[in-house]
């Protein structure tokens, strides 16, 4: 079974948005001719049309989530290189402190990190298990005496947890916009149908006013400035 939400129109969310914003406030001072025409035109399908711009508007902001998604994954990003050059510093302490002893080496994920570029995951396993293998005292004091900064280990710790913070952030925030994708699909539906119906109708009721007929010409959408129009508010 296919489950995957599909939109009545070919115009894109941020067009239906502006010619709903641009028709509702006509459609408002219409309604009692729209009434006339059909008595499922009241007072409520202004109400939700212009709760549903509303909500269009505050809460389906693709940007932002877009942008988050940007930043958390730059962010991963930097802090990957990161921890690339961390455990590099540290495997460069170990050959040094354990070069004969392949056996301990293998503890802080040594054959691991030559493998071709670990995944995000496999990189914060990698982190904690060096983690590991450089709390132990006898490996500890071994690693300072061979020249390494007290701080590494502390280091290693942090970049394991701020890589692991960092994915766990990245995974919410695709599950939003996934949730928010198909939030969005159905509103721009409904927002989407009584739209058409309206302006379908519109034809019939304003057949002799080419003025008010073009007001609800639905796919004009270019000789509209949203920015002009009144938006009539929820009271």
């Amino acid at each position: 079974m296919d489950d995957t939400i599909k939109s009545n129109s070919y115009l894109t969310y941020d067009e239906v948005i502006a010619k709903a914003q641009a028709i509702q406030p006509y459609f408002a001072a219409d309604l009692p001719l729209f009434t006339a025409y059909d008595p499922w035109y009241t007072s409520g399908v202004n109400t939700e049309l212009v709760s549903g711009i509303y909500i269009g508007l505050k809460y389906f902001s693709e940007n932002s989530l877009i942008a988050d998604i940007k930043r958390v994954t730059e962010l991963i990003d930097m802090t990957f290189a990161a921890a690339r050059e961390c455990y590099e510093k540290l495997v460069c302490y170990v050959d040094l402190g354990f070069g004969d002893m392949s056996d301990i080496m293998e503890t802080f994920g040594y054959t691991d990190f030559e493998k071709p570029r670990p995944s995000i995951r496999k990189m914060i396993h990698l982190l904690n298990k060096a983690h590991a293998a450089i709390s132990q005292d006898d490996h500890l004091s071994r690693l300072l005496a061979a020249g390494m900064p007290e701080g590494l280990a502390l280091e290693v710790a942090n970049i394991a947890a701020e890589l692991s913070a960092g994915r766990s952030e990245l995974k919410i925030l695709k599950k939003q916009h996934l949730l928010s994708t198909r939030e969005r699909i159905d509103l721009f539906n409904s927002i989407w149908d009584t739209l058409s119906g309206i302006c379908e109708d519109g034809k019939v009721i304003f057949a002799d006013d080419p003025d008010r007929l073009e007001i609800y010409d639905l796919y004009d959408a270019e000789d509209w400035n949203v920015n002009q129009v009144e938006f009539m508010h929820l009271n």
